[in-house]
């Protein structure tokens, strides 16, 4: 049977057509993955998180100065998981811990939400009769900022987290240049009968307005806290104390010892100014 006139003719341009089709379509899938903002975590790995998550902390380091609580800033935290059940990924993660008076809980998480970003959103909810806080805030950039506590709490732990994504060589440059540790830290750690020779650790964020917000740590020695505050200067009332140590506010800086498998930690934070 001879096919219609034309049918061959018909294909050819078919067949072009589905062709420029498919070149359409690669180059806007090649000009997306190199303009289009990343859609899921997995686009970005570790470094670029860790990137993003030094900025977030620094945001909240800011969102946190306020001269009734006392702060300690920790160390970033890289730990493995699984982007999927056969791709090993990595998890960046930064905590502040606030020390607050008792009662402050609920105000303190309301004042840091406040002082975060307009862009965060970050909100504060109450649950079980307002005895369960907890605050949540999107930093962009696939960061997370949250916190669970009590409304009795004393210690609130917000954390900056990256989510698990997938690994890189590298996470980034080191926190930036904290300089020397205040004179007060020395003078804790002499109230406490540490070594002089001890040689404190620096962890530091870089304040949205310029400058750092910096925790000075060091190990003071065995010890506990069952005697009460040590070195705390006349007239000044700890915004924490109990069997695990407390914390106060020496004008701008923070003051926190604490106590755990018979070792003492003291630190002294200066703030987002």
């Amino acid at each position: 049977m001879t096919p219609p006139r034309g049918s061959g003719r018909r294909r050819l341009w078919i067949a072009a057509g589905v062709t420029a089709w498919i070149a359409v379509l690669a180059g806007v899938s090649f000009w997306s993955v190199r303009d289009d903002p990343p859609t899921v975590p997995e686009q970005r790995d570790i470094a670029d998180a860790v990137t993003e998550l030094r900025r977030a902390t620094g945001a909240l380091a800011a969102a946190a100065t306020d001269d009734r609580w006392a702060l300690r800033l920790g160390e970033l935290r890289i730990e493995d998981c699984s982007v999927t059940p056969v791709r090993p990924g990595s998890v960046a993660s930064r905590e502040l811990a606030v020390y607050v008076p008792e009662g402050d809980a609920r105000i303190a998480l309301d004042d840091i939400a406040a002082g975060l970003p307009a862009g965060y959103a970050a909100s504060v909810t109450a649950v079980r009769g307002g005895t369960r806080l907890s605050l949540y805030a999107d930093a962009g950039s696939f960061i997370a900022i949250d916190a669970e506590a009590l409304s009795v709490d004393q210690i609130l732990r917000v954390r900056v987290e990256s989510g698990c994504r997938p690994r890189a060589g590298t996470i980034g440059a080191a926190d930036p240049a904290a300089g020397p540790a205040p004179a007060l830290l020395a003078e804790t750690l002499a109230a406490l009968g540490a070594d002089p020779a001890v040689t404190p650790q620096a962890r530091s964020v870089a304040c949205p307005e310029g400058g750092t917000a910096t925790t000075h740590l060091a190990d003071a020695g065995a010890g506990d806290a069952e005697d009460g505050p040590r070195g705390v200067p006349p007239g000044t009332t700890p915004v924490w104390s109990g069997a695990a140590g407390w914390a106060y506010r020496s004008g701008p800086d923070s003051v926190v010892v604490t106590t755990d498998g018979g070792r003492m930690q003291a630190s002294v934070t200066t703030g987002c100014s």
